[in-house]
């Protein structure tokens, strides 16, 4: 079976180092981007089974970056779960209204929780496209 492939957008090196070991790597190929332009382009060109998604980013937001993934392409669609710090209900409906699949908040979320999360939703992706 091939390897599922997952984007993380995060600008904290640390964190992005963090959740890439966590992830098994026989089980994921995983892709990082430290900035919402760089993000966008590879949630583009890449064909990503799941993009994480910071929304503090340097440049673009990654609310901007979900709109354009949304608006634009990729060709074919890629769930988004946003991970951020902000605990506002107003950024949390913003993401939400322009399809992330999840929103979890790094402050009350462990990398191994961020990390079944993932894999949860890329099983029940699997999932779906076996009942098709």
């Amino acid at each position: 079976m091939a390897k599922k492939k997952i984007l993380i957008v995060e600008d904290d090196s640390f964190l992005l180092s963090v959740l890439s070991d966590k992830f098994n790597k026989d089980e994921y190929d995983i892709e990082a981007a430290s900035d919402g332009e760089t993000g966008l382009q590879k949630a583009r060109e890449g064909n990503y089974d799941l993009v994480l998604l910071d929304i503090v980013l340097p440049g673009m937001d990654g609310i901007g970056v979900l709109r354009e993934i949304r608006d634009h392409g990729p060709a074919k669609p890629v769930p988004v779960v946003m991970l951020s710090n902000l605990y506002d209900k107003t950024s949390i409906d913003n993401a939400m209204l322009l399809g992330a699949k999840d929103y979890i908040v790094k402050a009350y979320s462990t990398p191994e929780d961020i990390v079944k999360k993932v894999r949860k939703y890329i099983s029940n992706q699997e999932d779906d496209s076996n009942k098709k």
